[in-house]
């Protein structure tokens, strides 16, 4: 009878793991999302998510909102990054449902759900944060070892731009190790435990320094992932390695959203 309940369980979390992947895309960039679409047809069930165009947002609504700070400078492609992010996670809050959210110029590995329900279905169900992602141009800070010794890992962009189809195809056996710190917002799960834990750390997003305790770091917060940075180290948070999606960094599809 425990090895029945156990077995449902799994399968419960493993149908709930393969829920819709939101995919967040401006309604003037239709090349992206069809490039995305092209790119990514093996994706079951990818929900478009009408993106909130920086240059045409409402600031002072999002002030009297409690949404962002007066004094606060993000760019404006930064800003619709932003909110387009925190109304993503109001949604997996609720409809109490963890959500996958991609960027537009994410490129998904062939084999991305399979790998996805298998990780998620083996580690503790109470995570919060699961970044699915690699962006050549930034970091993860790691719990390396029990203890506090924490590793930095950095990607290096390599041939992989030229061998797209090599990435989307290859056999690897990833793993999720905790995270003590993340940047990068190209594709992750949350849970509405997680997003609640963002939403109320970030909001109203604000100028503020975050401190890379222990990595000799300090970060000025120009972006969503900045200051989500802030509240990871309080989180059940994951990378995937090696990573189930890059970014697009091409130089012809190099602009990311809202900018």
């Amino acid at each position: 009878m425990e090895v029945d309940e156990c077995t449902d369980r799994r399968q419960k979390r493993a149908k709930n793991v393969m829920a819709e992947i939101y995919v967040i895309n401006l309604d003037r960039s239709v090349g992206r999302l069809e490039k995305f679409r092209k790119l990514n047809s093996h994706l079951p069930e990818v929900r478009r998510f009408s993106g909130f165009d920086g240059k045409s947002i409402d600031r002072n609504k999002l002030i009297e909102g409690g949404v962002i700070r007066s004094d606060l400078e993000y760019a404006p492609g930064s800003l619709g990054c932003a909110i387009s992010h925190v109304t993503l996670w109001r949604e997996a809050v609720g409809r109490h449902k963890m959500i996958t959210v991609a960027e537009d110029d994410a490129i998904f590995s062939h084999d991305f759900q399979r790998h996805k329900s298998s990780l998620i279905s083996n580690i503790p169900a109470d995570w919060d944060f699961i970044l699915w992602s690699a962006s050549l141009r930034c970091y993860a800070w790691l719990d390396a070892l029990p203890g506090g010794t924490g590793a930095r890992l950095e990607f290096f962009p390599g041939e992989v731009m030229t061998r797209i189809a090599d990435f989307q195809e290859a056999e690897i056996e990833p793993a999720l190790l905790r995270a003590h710190y993340l940047l990068g917002t190209v594709c992750y799960s949350v849970s509405p435990r997680g997003a609640r834990a963002l939403l109320e750390w970030c909001l109203p997003i604000r100028p503020m320094i975050v401190d890379f305790a222990g990595f000799g770091l300090r970060l000025n917060n120009t972006g969503i992932d900045c200051i989500m940075a802030g509240v990871m180290p309080s989180l059940k948070a994951y990378a995937c390695l090696p990573p189930l999606v890059i970014s697009d960094e091409r130089p012809e599809e190099s602009v990311r959203i809202n900018t």
